[in-house]
């Protein structure tokens, strides 16, 4: 009967209205997203012509159309068709790693205490073909090595390491917008030559370029917003071609929304953040 009650509710014109209702009763456990264990296709049972059924074609009706109306959003220099909520570096390295013939060379600008290694480490299938050099401040440096001690090809440094080998990826993950300087660590980054920069997390959109402060914790943190085109180009001029733009939302108050910035005039306003990824020419 419930499950009947959800179908009729859905396969109405106005189903999205209780979209709300069902995130609600599944998060009370009042409705289960699977249900069942069986050993076989043809032992769980299913309704017939579900694809093709209304509710199935209502929800990809939808979801193209808000796609659609992404796509039409690309004058824009990077469209809504490729929000995502996820970084890239683990994506990235994994490909790399495919056709790599030694381990995999990565320095991460600002990496806190591996936050971007762990996700990598637990995304590829052989986590021990990765080497990581994060360079941060000196008491995050110095947790992190005990914290993290059992990870033998995880390194922190203070300051850009000096290298042998050849560096793959360079990645800043929401961190190049807090530096007075960015064009000359920019530059810092390419004299290691990495066959990618992977930049996620930027402040970068349709906008002027600005500094602001950053309220965090009762701390006011001095912060780039940039133009995104003045940003591709200046990457560009440094001998690298870009190959991967997306804008990225992340969760704010338990949600995943626009950045919260209604007390800018609208020019200076920024929904999203952006990732971007250049390889070297």
């Amino acid at each position: 009967m419930k499950l009947k009650i959800i179908e009729t509710i859905f396969s109405s014109k106005r189903h999205f209205f209780f979209s709300p209702l069902i995130r609600f009763l599944v998060s009370l456990g009042l409705l289960n997203v699977w249900e069942g264990v069986y050993r076989s296709w043809e032992e769980a049972p299913e309704d017939g012509n579900v694809h093709e059924g209304k509710i199935w074609v209502n929800k990809i009706t939808d979801s193209a159309k808000k796609a659609l109306a992404d796509y039409r959003s690309r004058e824009e220099t990077v469209s809504l068709t490729s929000l995502t909520k996820d970084y890239i570096l683990s994506v990235a390295s994994g490909m790399l790693l495919t056709s790599a013939e030694r381990d995999l060379c990565i320095i991460d600008f600002g990496g806190g205490m591996g936050a971007s290694y762990l996700p990598l480490i637990a995304s590829i299938p052989h986590p021990e073909k990765v080497e990581f050099h994060i360079v941060e401040g000196k008491t995050i440096c110095g947790r992190g090595q005990k914290i993290l001690k059992e990870f033998s090809k995880l390194h922190f440094h203070t300051e850009f390491p000096k290298l042998t080998k050849p560096v793959d990826i360079v990645h800043a993950g929401s961190s190049i917008q807090y530096v007075k300087d960015w064009k000359a660590l920019l530059e810092k980054f390419v004299d290691y030559q990495p066959r990618l920069l992977v930049l996620e997390d930027l402040m970068a959109g349709d906008i002027p370029s600005f500094i602001t402060t950053q309220n965090y914790y009762g701390k006011k943190i001095r912060s780039w917003f940039f133009n995104i085109n003045e940003l591709i180009e200046e990457i560009e001029s440094l001998e690298y071609r870009l190959t991967y733009k997306s804008r990225y939302t992340r969760e704010i108050l338990g949600k995943f929304a626009p950045l919260r910035m209604k007390n800018f005039s609208p020019k200076y306003r920024l929904n999203y953040g952006t990732h971007l990824m250049f390889e070297r020419k």
